[in-house]
């Protein structure tokens, strides 16, 4: 507060001071010299007359200095010492430091444009490189297994092709061979919108191996027409907490679900299906409302004893979201499980990780978010797949992925 009174006071004696001048002086040194000094009136113990024209301070003092005293005189009084001083200009400085300063500036430009240069390459080598898929292989055990169980899981899609008719993915699938396929959500932008796409891909998938389908967001809102939290499904069905039917959601007319299952690919909506792989019995189990604020309230009933349920069958948990996993505690979510959704964190930094997450904000892995990759959720493997989307320019070190999961006896 002291500073800004300072200011004020210092622009108010100047402006007043050289009201002054230009009355004590000719139209001619007023014109010449008003302009070329400032007051610096902030001191206690002095005033400081800073000259900061291109003429030499000795002429400016012979014609000005007696004047200028006077007026500060008149504006603040005789109590004060009066110190003339020139504030430098380039040229008045030496060779040595113009030559400096050019330096400087040279090399701040040169760094500017090397930082933009190494920006736009990392950027383009970035999105170049997310024009393929890379494969990651994760494995597990299990003693419910007596031979390998390959799981195949494509999330985040978002309507992405690779090749025609997302040929190059399919022809990676099928010669990976697995035992089951396991979409995990936001295959599409828009279920009435992108239905050609999301059937052509199920068609095909479901040729390969049993295929498995989970809504995400995108899925979500787009059939039903509203964000999966409480707040808004108890707004869209007219529920509260004290009266809310749970099954509200599974009761909605969902066309999309009708083509794809016709189309040959089972989509699981807080349910479970039960199928068998070689000699073994595998249970997948699917969650509707992934997202932790309306899980509780509208899966409990419908999904919530799957959560406990274990049994001699191979247990295998698909959700979009993967918070639920971070915010409740139950017994037993699966012998695997598989979500998708934060694209990874975007972007990856070296040794900071994932940039970021709408729900875990910036670098979100630090604040105990499940981001990407393997993490252990109550005792079991929990996938996380940064999604096979690869519009995004801002992707960087984090290429779209096709997740391989083997899971054997030991």
């Amino acid at each position: 507060m002291d500073i800004i009174k300072n200011i004020e006071k210092t622009e108010k004696y100047q402006d007043r001071i050289k009201e002054f001048f230009k009355k004590l002086t000719t139209d001619e040194v007023y014109d010449t010299w008003a302009d070329t000094f400032d007051i610096d009136a902030s001191d206690e113990k002095q005033v400081i007359v800073i000259y900061h024209g291109s003429e030499n301070i000795k002429k400016f003092k012979k014609e000005c200095k007696e004047t200028i005293i006077s007026c500060i005189y008149s504006v603040i009084g005789v109590g004060k010492k009066i110190k003339f001083s020139q504030r430098s200009s380039y040229n008045a400085l030496s060779p040595k430091t113009k030559n400096n300063i050019r330096a400087l500036k040279f090399f701040t430009l040169g760094m500017f444009f090397v930082c933009v240069a190494t920006t736009v390459i990392i950027v383009m080598c970035s999105y170049i490189g997310n024009r393929n898929f890379r494969e990651t292989f994760y494995s597990a055990s299990s003693i419910k297994v007596d031979s390998r169980v390959r799981v195949i899981q494509l999330s985040d899609l978002h309507t992405t092709s690779y090749g025609k008719n997302n040929k190059k993915l399919l022809e990676r699938v099928e010669a990976l061979n697995p035992d089951v396929i396991i979409c995990t959500g936001d295959i599409v932008n828009s279920a009435k919108d992108d239905i050609d796409y999301a059937l052509s891909l199920a068609s095909n998938l479901s040729k390969i191996a049993p295929s498995y389908y989970v809504y995400g967001n995108n899925e979500v809102e787009s059939i039903f027409d509203v964000p999966l939290n409480e707040k808004e499904l108890d707004k869209k069905f007219g529920f509260d907490k004290n009266n809310r039917d749970e099954t509200a959601l599974l009761k909605v007319k969902d066309s999309f679900e009708e083509k794809l299952e016709n189309a040959g690919m089972k989509v699981l909506k807080n349910e479970k299906d039960t199928i068998k792989v070689k000699t073994m019995t595998i249970d997948i189990y699917g969650v509707l409302t992934s997202n932790p604020s309306s899980f509780w309230s509208y899966s409990e009933k419908a999904f919530g004893n799957y959560i406990y349920e274990n049994t001699e069958n191979l247990k295998i948990t698909a959700v979009h979201e993967p918070f639920i996993f971070e915010e409740f505690t139950p017994e037993f979510w699966g012998d695997l499980m598989l979500s998708g959704h934060t694209h990874g964190g975007i972007m990856r930094i070296p040794v900071l990780g994932p940039l970021y997450t709408h729900e875990g904000g910036l670098f979100p892995e630090r604040s105990g978010s499940f981001v990407y990759g393997r993490y252990d959720a109550q005792g079991s493997p929990l996938i996380v797949s940064s999604g096979l989307e690869n519009n995004n320019i801002l992707r960087i070190n984090n290429q779209p992925e096709l997740v391989i999961i083997d899971i054997n006896k030991f």
